[in-house]
């Protein structure tokens, strides 16, 4: 059990022991509130969506997971809406609030880009911003790079341009703190940074991965309650059958064919080195980055204040630039 979390930790998806749980008052109330728009998909599949704000500027955000859901972009509202933005939350095939299907031919990235295209016909989106977080970043960048006369801005948020380069880095920080853990033992354990991740595995001890999340992932303390919300409707039943693709995934290749204007967040104490951020800055042609100084992984939560105005900034300037 402790390998497969490990494994699927290294991957984009979010290194947190959660399990799906049964529809609670909250999914009541989402498939009820306003704007909401469910969307057919793959002409079977049928996805939750959801409108929240009106204004001139389309922003439709991509959750992170595999397998996460949109519940962590609601604080994007309280800064956003009043800017003009109008937001469009939307939940994945195979998350909280979307259907679910056993059929694993549906976990391949261009399905998913596939998806998100149905989404934005769906919606009646054009020249529209985009926004991927984690694995949104990723699924995001896919689509910028087939779709990309559809958007009129492309933001990526804590997400590199190669799998194996950014999982390097956060082996790094796991055995940073397997160290500082072991030398309160009186221990020493050596070649931690040479070990193979099924060596590794064995050295993350429950202590190591809660100081994990909170160096790397959430900073604040307590959490906000939506955020552990959201965490509690991961889905993960599914999320190991994109294990081979989400590994190899690499599109340092391809940075050079992103055309929108693009924004790329980085945040200081995410498993994505800064390196990465410089790195997708200097080969996306059209690209300015940010790092949040105090932000970890979640960063629209644990920096806010650096977050929001970064992201305000870029949509003000490619507005005035028409």
């Amino acid at each position: 059990m402790l390998f497969r979390y490990v494994v699927l930790s290294c991957l984009i998806l979010l290194p947190f022991l959660a399990n799906a749980q049964a529809e609670d008052s909250s999914y009541i109330a989402k498939m009820k509130a306003p704007g909401v728009k469910i969307i057919l998909i793959d002409g079977q599949y049928k996805v939750w969506t959801q409108k929240v704000g009106a204004g001139k500027i389309k922003l439709l955000l991509l959750h992170g997971g595999p397998g996460n859901t949109h519940e962590y972009f609601e604080n994007f509202p309280e800064h956003l809406v009043k800017e003009g933005v109008e937001i469009y939350y939307y939940d994945q095939l195979n998350s909280y609030h979307s259907d679910k299907t056993e059929d694993k031919s549906v976990w391949n990235i261009p399905r998913f880009v596939e998806e998100v295209e149905q989404v934005r016909q769906g919606l009646g989106l054009d020249q529209f911003y985009l926004l991927g977080h984690s694995w949104g970043g990723m699924l995001a960048l896919e689509y910028a790079a087939k779709y990309p006369e559809h958007l009129k801005g492309l933001i990526t948020s804590d997400i590199g341009y190669k799998a194996t380069v950014f999982n390097k880095h956060r082996y790094s920080q796991y055995a940073d703190i397997i160290r500082r853990h072991a030398a309160k033992d009186g221990k020493t354990v050596a070649g931690l940074d040479t070990m193979g991740l099924r060596t590794l595995s064995t050295f993350i001890t429950p202590a190591v991965q809660t100081e994990f999340r909170s160096l790397h992932m959430m900073r604040l303390t307590p959490e906000p309650p939506v955020f552990t919300r959201s965490q509690a409707h991961i889905v993960r039943k599914y999320a190991g059958y994109m294990l081979p693709t989400m590994v190899s995934w690499d599109f340092e290749s391809r940075l050079a064919s992103i055309k929108p204007p693009t924004l790329v967040i980085g945040s200081k104490y995410d498993f994505v080195p800064l390196e990465d951020i410089a790195y997708m800055q200097k080969h996306i042609p059209n690209c300015q980055a940010y790092i949040c100084p105090e932000g970890s992984h979640y960063a629209m939560w644990d920096d806010p204040q650096h977050y929001f105005p970064a992201l305000i900034k870029f949509l003000r300037k490619t507005e005035r630039k028409g």
